[in-house]
């Protein structure tokens, strides 16, 4: 049974107030509103949902994919004063002998179906019975199809591969119509009689609106309309980059979704609206929409819901004239305009229109403006250090007054910052950091630093922590320094923290210090409170490039810029929430976030001000009417390599899903009920994730290894809490390549670098030493065997210990088990080999202990059981199709007379590669890309008698792996990982020792 599947959501409908989701071969219903998960059901057998169509006669849905359909029954239920929606199996899945396209209702009890090979089949779903079918004499293969129930027949459209849509009247052996244009096949079909347009799309990234026009005053459901019908393209549009999947038209727009991560909104006569990117750049399989909503589903196993008012409520557009050439545009407290305009600093009032204008006395055109953290307290300063200091009114009538003017004798500034609301941080060319402080109506000196000398000796950000003790800033040498108190020269430095230019904000949070740049990464440091020590934690990768700043105090809304565009990214839901077209960061800009009471409610509202054509343009966004809502979290959008689960025995039990995969993320996710698996933490490498190890240190932590393409090992520690789990990155390593070179301080001359860093690590195994330390030994594409030594005492350090070249191909697997106080390594390779290796001895010794060829084939999973001190069996499964039982017989504790003493194999149970294989007491599980689970039950005495005792089909395309969860008394909860993952609980028929 599975109790949680996420893979493509490959069929949505909005049903009353609810949306339902074809997963696999499941729906899954959730509320609209509030997204809260209801109920999941099987629809049907081993098949994905690709059509879900309400009945306009009784509360029933036809559901149906590949060759089967299915017909439910809907009821709405109260529980709880809150009304659900309930599904409930009608009739019993049907097996059909083509994939079908399209199906409608016909009556009550008769439903119709546009098949792959353009017949059209008649169902009675009262007595599940084939009435009729029609075929069509252009015998086509079909990439989609329409079927448009009329007055006493059907309206059959055909979308074939000859890229040319068919129209033809269902049973007739003439065709109506042939639509030709597209130089694709076809991939999806609308059409609405009543507006009299068709909407087709295809694989040549176009959309094409055809109109539907007749002389003869016919009613559309007639034959005759159709006959006399002049059907022609009307528009042809390229919105997409890549093949357009689906399309719907509502009453105002049409909606076309793509390959390229793209939603399209286009008006009726083909005007591109809006262009929307979603569910993280992976495939959007699936839409639906009314007058309000657009839901869509992708490849991402993310379900979206999309207000549909973002396409007439986005914005409110407002352009403020002020005369003269405007500097520098920031908002105050109040939510109004500050401007430096030349020799003058202008007050602008949004809702009266008002200037408030104030003379500078400055002597340099070079001047700085900055606002405190309460928006309120205005500084400038130009480069000679005559500083103005400006409040806004908050209680009197609205303005600026000057409180402080005061003449800096510190040099030429160059940057100033301020660090909360009484405390600002200028540093001069010769890199003096003097923090300066308001005494009423005068200023004093609450710090002196001195900034290490760099090309270019000014700050671009710096933050001071609430008790006043640690100053941090960052230098346009891309450096941040620690200071305390105290002490002039920094403490500590961190090195290229966002590239060369530094950080663009540094905030301190509590013990946190979280730091933004324009390498499009967001950095997080954690500070001892006791020692004060700084050491950087983890980083959080944006999909642009200029991070610039967060705009809510919750740390979550943060902004910056994607080439000329202006981005806002919702951290907590990994969403895009908006982008403005302003030309670029070079210009001067803010953004605020602020709530407005709006018919008894609270709202919440950004707003964007920025210069462009010498204008100053002001942009004001309502969340509520454009934000997309997650209604299932997605999560990786393509394969997913490695998994493995971590169970924290909290009072929800809730389980952790560590996996890396193709799109080169690493993501640790919760979950505690199927409908609340959300990513926690996500990390970045360089190329595709291939295997990653957990070890546990101590409860609720462990040591995180995760490795793959560009020969890169990243290991970190996880504590995992109650409320968010935290991260400390303590490895980021390449074997090759010319990277070497950036990530330590030796000269360029000292380098010996190996230019072929196609190298993949394959497979990676933790040995924890005795001294504290962890052995790392990783199985590489090359063939080679490298061992890493992993000291984590209080300097970090990470080197190669031996390469050992043994084996000439791939190796694909590593293993290590304990036999009596030995450590072994078992290593299997593309040529169906298992070696054997004593870590004791394996850098001195280059030749495995032991060799044996088990499989005909490479070797994709290995699992390892010791049954006592002389005998230990060892499982295979590979490219073969082949599950290989082997027991080894060891003789001695020095491991040097070792044989094969019994064998079992078939290859009858699975009928492609075996990726995923466990060994949990007396049972054996194993997994295939032919998306079977299928369980053993084995006894060993003489020989090994391995008994089949189920199998189970799961939705995971392109299995990669399999890993245990937990096991009960009867069952075995096991999580298999592919195209997406899906726990199972598998049923034992016996009893186990309890996990």
């Amino acid at each position: 049974m599975a109790i949680l599947t996420r893979t493509d959501v490959t069929a949505v409908k909005m049903y009353e107030s609810f949306v339902i989701a074809g997963i696999g071969s499941n729906l899954e219903v959730y509320t609209r509103d509030s997204g809260n998960f209801l109920q999941k059901t099987t629809a049907l057998r081993g098949q994905k949902i690709y059509g879900i169509v309400p009945s306009h006669f009784e509360s029933k849905l036809l559901i149906f994919g590949g060759k089967q359909f299915t017909i439910s029954r809907t009821k709405l239920v109260i529980i709880n004063d809150d009304e659900n929606l309930v599904i409930e199996d009608d009739i019993e899945s049907i097996l059909c002998d083509d994939w079908l396209h399209s199906g409608v209702w016909l009556s009550k009890n008769k439903v119709a179906f546009l098949t792959a090979h353009n017949v059209v089949q008649i169902w009675n779903a009262e007595n599940q019975s084939l009435e009729n079918h029609y075929a069509s004499p252009d015998n086509s293969i079909l990439y989609s199809g329409l079927l448009l129930p009329l007055q006493d027949n059907l309206l059959v459209f055909s979308g074939t591969v000859f890229s040319e849509v068919i129209i033809h009247w269902c049973g007739d052996d003439k065709p109506l119509q042939y639509l030709k244009g597209h130089k694709g096949v076809i991939f999806s079909i609308t059409c609405d009689p009543i507006k009299k347009i068709i909407v087709t799309t295809s694989d040549d990234r176009s959309l094409r609106i055809w109109s539907v026009k007749t002389t003869l005053n016919l009613e559309y459901s007639s034959k005759n309309y159709w006959e006399n019908a002049d059907i022609v393209c009307m528009h042809e549009k390229y919105g997409h980059s890549a093949r357009v999947m689906r399309n719907c038209i509502t009453t105002d727009y049409i909606i076309s979704i793509g390959e390229d991560s793209r939603i399209c909104f286009w008006d009726l006569e083909g005007k591109l609206l809006r262009k929307l990117v979603s569910h993280k750049n992976a495939c959007i399989w699936a839409l639906d929409a009314n007058d309000k909503y657009l839901v869509t589903g992708g490849g991402d196993s993310g379900v979206i819901l999309h207000p549909l008012s973002l396409l007439t409520e986005y914005c409110t557009s407002e352009i403020v004239k002020i005369e003269g050439s405007v500097k520098k545009v920031e908002f105050t407290a109040k939510g109004n305009i500050v401007i430096l305009n030349g020799n003058d600093l202008i007050y602008y009032d949004l809702k009266s229109k008002m200037n408030d204008v104030h003379k500078l006395h400055h002597k340099s055109t070079y001047k700085l403006l900055t606002l405190s953290s309460c928006k309120q307290i205005i500084a400038v300063v130009d480069k000679t250090g005559i500083l103005a200091i400006f409040i806004e009114n908050c209680k009197d009538e609205v303005g600026i007054k000057n409180i402080i003017n005061k003449e800096l004798n510190l040099g030429n500034i160059l940057s100033m910052h301020w660090v909360g609301n009484r405390h600002l941080v200028v540093c001069s060319d010769i890199g003096d950091i003097t923090i300066i402080a308001s005494r009423g109506t005068d200023i004093e000196v609450f710090g002196n630093y001195t900034l290490p000398p760099c090309k270019e000796r000014w700050l671009t950000s710096s933050s001071l922590s609430d008790n006043k003790e640690m100053l941090v800033v960052s230098d346009r040498n891309g450096r941040m320094h620690i200071y305390l108190r105290g002490n002039k020269n920094p403490v500590k430095t961190f090195y290229r923290v966002h590239g060369r230019y530094g950080a663009t904000t540094i905030q301190i949070v509590i013990n946190q210090i979280i730091t933004t740049g324009r390498d499009g990464v967001i950095k997080y440091f954690s500070i001892n409170k006791h020692t004060n020590d700084v050491k950087h934690m983890n980083s959080k990768d944006l999909d642009f490039q200029w991070v610039e700043k967060f705009l809510d105090k919750n740390v979550n809304y943060i902004c910056g810029f994607r080439e000329r565009v202006f981005v806002i990214y919702d951290i907590k839901n990994n969403m895009e929430i908006l982008e403005v077209s302003c030309g670029g960061g070079h210009r001067s800009w803010d953004a605020a976030h602020y709530y407005e009471k709006i018919g008894g409610n609270f709202e919440e509202f950004i707003r964007v001000v920025y210069i462009k054509n010498s204008e100053i343009q002001l942009k004001t966004f309502r969340l509520s009417t454009m934000v997309s809502k997650n209604i299932i979290n997605g999560t990786h959008s393509k394969e997913i390599n490695c998994l493995e689960t971590y169970t924290v025995n909290s009072k929800g039990k809730t389980t952790f899903y560590i996996s890396g995969g193709e799109d080169t993320t690493l993501r640790i996710s919760r979950s505690t009920l199927h409908s609340k698996f959300k990513d926690e933490i996500i990390f970045k490498q360089l190329s595709s994730i291939r295997t990653l190890k957990l070890l546990p240190l101590r409860d609720n932590t462990i040591l995180l290894v995760s490795a793959g393409g560009r020969a890169q090992i990243c290991a970190k520690i996880i504590t995992f809490n109650e409320e968010i789990s935290t991260s400390e990155e303590l490895v980021n390593y390449l074997i090759k390549g010319t990277d070497k070179k950036r990530k330590q301080n030796r000269n360029w001359k000292d380098y010996s670098v190996d230019f072929d860093a196609e190298t993949r690590i394959m497979d990676i195994e933790v040995l924890k030493n005795e001294d504290s330390n962890f052995s790392i030994i990783t199985g590489c594409s090359d063939g080679v065997l490298r061992i890493f030594l992993l000291e984590n005492e209080s300097n970090i350090e990470f080197k190669m210990m031996k390469e050992i070249k043994y084996h000439e191909t791939c190796i694909l697997k590593t293993h290590l088990f304990k036999f009596v106080s030995k450590d072994i390594l078992a290593t299997t390779t593309t040529r169906g080999s298992v070696a054997f290796w004593d870590m004791e001895k394996v850098c001195t010794d280059l030749n495995p202990i032991f060799e044996m060829n088990t499989n005909k084939s490479g070797v994709n999973s290995i699992d390892i059981k010791v049954i006592n001190d002389n005998n230990v069996l060892i499982a295979t499964g590979g490219d073969d199709n082949a599950i290989h039982l082997n027991i080894l017989e060891i003789k001695d504790i020095d491991l040097k007379l070792m044989k094969i003493a019994n064998k079992w194999s078939s290859d009858a149970y699975h009928c492609s590669q075996i990726t995923g294989l466990k060994l949990v007491n007396d049972f054996m599980v194993t997994t295939s890309i032919d998306q079977r689970i299928t369980l053993f039950r084995l006894t060993i005495q003489s020989n090994i008698n391995c008994k089949f005792i189920s199998q189970t089909y799961s939705d995971i395309a392109d299995i990669q792996g399999i890993d245990v969860i937990s096991f009960s008394k009867n069952s075995i909860k096991v999580c298999v990982f592919g195209k997406g993952l899906e726990v199972l609980d598998i049923s034992c028929g016996t009893q186990l020792k309890s996990k």
